[in-house]
């Protein structure tokens, strides 16, 4: 039996999903208030009233600009 043949054996092929775009990377805060404007007392409100993010080490958060958008269309910027 030749290496390319064998007897029965089959591979087990991993799928990774391909999203039709590439992640966006997450965002500081300052990154935010250069995109959206608005203060940063404004954006710590927002957070406190439960705007998505990711909490780092070191107590830093980033943001997920497209979910960020999406929770402000949601609850309103006012």
């Amino acid at each position: 039996m030749s290496r390319r043949q064998s007897s029965s054996a089959t591979a087990n092929v991993i799928r990774f999903p391909t999203p039709g775009r590439a992640p966006e990377r997450l965002l500081t805060l300052a990154e935010l208030q250069d995109r959206l404007g608005y203060s940063k007392r404004w954006w710590q409100m927002r957070i406190a009233k439960g705007m998505p993010r990711r909490k780092w080490a070191g107590g830093h958060n980033r943001f997920d600009f497209a979910e960020v958008v999406a929770w402000l269309d949601e609850h309103g910027r006012g």
